[in-house]
This record gives structure tokens, C-alpha cells and sequence, in this order.
């Protein structure tokens, strides 16, 4: 695939200016086109994914984290995995040999499969991972997304792998791993609903913040009142009241009015919304999911008031 580019005029001048004048002076990289245009070819590989540079597209993957799998298989490349963690479980029809995890990963039966790269979220142990490296196995690590941003350049990092710098849209001159990013991020932003003001209370009953990727998500619908960093302590949110208290549906409706400062929430008149906590735990297209059920039970309660 070729990228245009106008001619630049610093660099004619010089060729003229050093008595160039005929075309095999002319730098070999340089060619014209008879509309006066450059015409490069640009060449997906070597690319760099996840700060490894990678020679050629992956053609086999291994997946030690849920996420990245369900990425690879949205993204089409189903087809490349030939192992993931015990953990992957979407999609279902995924049938494939299973060698551990992050913190334990299987690395004899991964080095047998001779894949090109994998990938995880989890940062593996030097050992692991220089024992990948000498079997000529490059460790591909997308920084676990606490942002949309993240979320963004998480999908660019692992496209990359197999797009390199593919061009997407040559009028744009937009790579295909960016573009691949982009349309995950807008599909993600575009599927949430609004809900003014939050809070979100994990599993744990803890209440998550900005600065997480449950927060930054959720935040896409409306303001999280958890003003704090990470993952918080409900103590000291008694006198906030939020539109809605988004709850892990793991929790039942007796344990958040158990505690002190959900109750004055709901006193308040904040209103219950569940969510699957795992769809905010593995950043992938599954996320939006979030947002449906949000929306479903707005709907219930419209119907109900």
C-alpha cells in the first residue's frame, strides 16, 4: 500500500543545487509520480507493539489473560491463538490447549507451541519471561487500561501485532492498528447511557474512583461522587447521595443497606442499579455490556415509578 506525499521543496532544491540532473542522483528512496507526488511505500513491518519490535505479523498467539483473548478473537484473529490461560472462558466455542496463567504460567508447554508472541496484562516473572525470550518468544504486555485512554491504546498495542503499520485509510494517512483503536473506543463511548450522578461499590464493598477503569467507564454516564483515589472505604460517604448506587450484582439489596452509609444513600432516595462486575475486570468489547444493563433496569424503574 503507498502513502502520497508532496514533494518536498528544500529537498529538490538541494538535488538541483548540487548539479543533479539526471535521475540517478536522486535519492533511491524518492520517486515521482506524474501528478508531481511522492509515492512511499510503507511497509507494515518491523512495528513496534507493547515496546517490542516486532519483525513480522504474529501468526501464533498465546493468551494469558481473558482480556487479550477476547480481544484477539474481536479483532478476527481467533484463528492465530493455539493456547490461553485456565481463565479464558469467552467466547465459548474458544477450544484450545490451556497453559496456566500470569502467576503461573505453564512456560514447557507454551515453548512446545513455538508461538510467535504472548500476550498478557500481567507483568510476568524475569524468569518466565527470559525463558520466553531464549526460545525466540516475544512477552507482549498492553498496559492494564486504568482510562479510557488506556482502553484506546491498549487495543493500538495489541493490533499492532498483527497490522504493524498497515495503512487503514490512505487519504487519512491513519494506521490500521489505530484505526482498529479508535472504533473500539467510540463503540465503547457511544454505548453509554445517562445517569447524572453515581457511586459504584465493588464486591469487596469497597467504592471505586475516577483513577480506576470501573470509574472511568461508568464515568462515561454520568458524575461518580467517589472523589478519592482507587478503591475506597464507604466510612465517610454517609452524607453523599447519589442519583444511583451502581452495585456489583454479586451484593444483595440486605448487605448494602447493612451498611451505615449505603443506607443513607438509599434514604436519600438513591436508587439500586447491578452490573457484572467481570465486564468491567476484562477491558474488552464486553464492556459495553455494562451499559445495557444500566439501561435495562432504567427502564424497569421508569416503568415501575
Amino acid at each position: 500500500m503507498k502513502l502520497k506525499r508532496i514533494v518536498c521543496i528544500a529537498l529538490l532544491g538541494a538535488a538541483v543545487l548540487s548539479g543533479c540532473d539526471n535521475k540517478d542522483n536522486v535519492p533511491s528512496e524518492i520517486i515521482v509520480s506524474g501528478d508531481s507526488e511522492l509515492e512511499e511505500e510503507i511497509k507494515p513491518f518491523p512495528a513496534e507493539s507493547c515496546g517490542v519490535l516486532l519483525e513480522k505479523a504474529a501468526e501464533k498467539v498465546v493468551s494469558l489473560s481473558p482480556a487479550t483473548t477476547e480481544i484477539v478473537c474481536e479483532m478476527g484473529f481467533k484463528d492465530k491463538l493455539c493456547a490461553v490461560s485456565n481463565y479464558c472462558d469467552y467466547p465459548e466455542s474458544l477450544s484450545l490447549p490451556k497453559v496456566g496463567s500470569t502467576e503461573n504460567p505453564d512456560i514447557d508447554a507454551i515453548i512446545a507451541l513455538k508461538p510467535d508472541v504472548v500476550f498478557t496484562l500481567s507483568l510476568l516473572s524475569e524468569r518466565d519471561k527470559y525463558m520466553l525470550n531464549h526460545a525466540g518468544i516475544e512477552v507482549l504486555t498492553p498496559k492494564n487500561p486504568e482510562s479510557i485512554e488506556d482502553y484506546y491504546t491498549m487495543y493500538k498495542e495489541i493490533a499492532a501485532a498483527f497490522y504493524g503499520r498497515t495503512i487503514s485509510d490512505p487519504e487519512m494517512g491513519e494506521f490500521k492498528n489505530v484505526a482498529v483503536a479508535g472504533d473500539a473506543r467510540k463503540k465503547l463511548e457511544s454505548a453509554a447511557v445517562e445517569i447524572e450522578s453515581f457511586v459504584y461499590i465493588t464486591e469487596m464493598m469497597t467504592l471505586s474512583g475516577n483513577d480506576t477503569f470501573a470509574g472511568a467507564v461508568l464515568g462515561l454516564c454520568g458524575e461518580n461522587l467517589c472523589r478519592d483515589s482507587g478503591y475506597v472505604s464507604l466510612e465517610g460517604y454517609g452524607d453523599v447521595v447519589p442519583k444511583y448506587i451502581i452495585a456489583d450484582d454479586k451484593l444483595t439489596e440486605a448487605k448494602l443497606k447493612n451498611d451505615a452509609a449505603v443506607s443513607n444513600m438509599i434514604n436519600g432516595g438513591a436508587k439500586i442499579i447491578y452490573i457484572t462486575s467481570s465486564y468491567l475486570e476484562r477491558p474488552s468489547a464486553r464492556t459495553a455490556e455494562v451499559f445495557k444493563q444500566i439501561s435495562e433496569q432504567l427502564s424497569q424503574n421508569e416503568a415501575q415509578s
